[in-house]
């Protein structure tokens, strides 16, 4: 997969502060930090572990929002997420809390960068 990851949601950090739990994204060149739960955390901790290709010291992976769904008929929940490499490229899927997707859903879905304003982080 060599496609291109522009105005895909980036997910830099995700962290833990005084027993509450947060992610720090980045969208159109700004960052922007905001709660999550605790399960919501354990998945993106996951998700920013997988290492699909050889890693040689020096080099770092990147890991983009490609999108999440419900799963027809069920009340669970499943989010892509494109892994880089250096030009290396693959997708991965993996399984999400509700409130995380729908977090989620609502980032990608912004009309108006400027909307999310108050979680960004200066």
């Amino acid at each position: 997969m060599r496609d291109n990851h522009e105005d895909m949601m980036e997910f830099i950090d995700v962290f833990e502060k005084d027993n509450h739990f947060f992610v720090i994204v980045e969208l159109q060149r700004k960052r922007f930090q905001f709660g999550i739960s605790r399960a919501g955390y354990i998945t993106l901790k996951k998700a920013m572990q997988l290492r699909p290709f050889d890693l040689m010291p020096g080099r770092k992976y990147r890991y983009f929002y490609v999108g999440s769904q419900k799963k027809q008929g069920a009340d669970e929940f499943s989010m892509s997420v494109r892994v880089e490499l250096d030009r290396d490229a693959g997708k991965e899927e993996l399984p999400i809390p509700k409130d995380l997707h729908a977090n989620l859903i609502w980032f990608s879905r912004l009309e108006n960068i400027a909307d999310a304003g108050y979680l960004e982080i200066k």
